[in-house]
């Protein structure tokens, strides 16, 4: 079993826990349908030369503990200052030492719209994402099939969410091609070796004809990168571990 199935597994085994605690309805019951105001995260994205989501993650099973002193929320206003066009927050407990509450918190605090980064696998988090104040969610094509994309894809559009479809190669890029409110995202690690190469996001975009926002997620460590991407037709960047180390800006 590689990491981004144990990750998943692991995902899978908690959600029947938590859905015990409070059940799909109960989340529902939650949700005001008359009041689910508007798609922001994709418009704060679009019209600009070089647009940056940055995420906040205290750790990650490549990279291990990144930020001991970690303030999701000073880490967000800091963010905004230098100028990032939306927020990512890492949400997932136990490989990434996430928790709900940090979106929560940095969603009181900040101004920017966020992209919550789980493994989302059922539609239960979709709803949670929206009541925790999410303006995004992510599916990752790897681990969803067609229909739980199509399925969540409509959920996440029912509830005024946006939505990046991340894919990692060239099979995942053509099962997204006809998702045209989707923002499609290039992850340039491998999530089964953790290898990383920005030239991953290149090719795949060299091969990408529609008209979708198409974000470069990982492995962006300096300007030298970004402007790289950028003369390939890339400008929208989620850049996590440089920033949260102060690598990069």
């Amino acid at each position: 079993m590689n990491i981004l199935d144990e990750i998943v597994a692991n995902t899978r085994s908690k959600l029947e826990d938590k859905k015990l605690k409070e059940s799909l309805d109960d989340l529902l019951s939650k949700i005001d349908m008359d009041n689910l105001g508007k798609n922001i995260f994709k418009k704060s994205l679009e019209g600009k030369s070089e647009s940056i989501i940055a995420e906040i993650k205290k750790a990650s099973p490549s990279a291990g503990l990144i930020s001991k002193d970690f303030d999701p929320v000073s880490k967000a206003k800091e963010y905004e200052l230098f100028g990032a066009s939306a927020l990512s927050i890492l949400t997932e407990e136990d490989y990434f030492q996430g928790d709900v509450q940090y979106l929560i918190d940095v969603k009181n605090a900040s101004n920017l719209p966020i992209l919550r980064k789980d493994f989302i696998i059922d539609e239960y988090q979709i709803y949670e994402s929206k009541l925790i104040g999410a303006d995004c969610i992510l599916l990752i094509a790897s681990i969803l099939n067609d229909e739980e994309l199509k399925i969540f894809s409509q959920i996440a559009d029912k509830l005024c969410l946006d939505y990046i479809i991340e894919v990692h190669d060239e099979d995942e890029l053509l099962r997204v091609k006809n998702f045209s409110k989707a923002i499609i995202g290039v992850n340039n690690r491998n999530l089964k070796t953790f290898e990383v190469d920005i030239e991953h996001s290149i090719r795949l975009r060299k091969e990408f004809k529609e008209d979708n926002i198409f974000v470069s997620e990982s492995g962006i460590k300096s300007q030298k990168d970004i402007d790289k991407l950028k003369e390939h037709n890339i400008n929208v960047f989620l850049i996590g571990e440089s920033l949260m180390k102060g690598d990069l800006f």
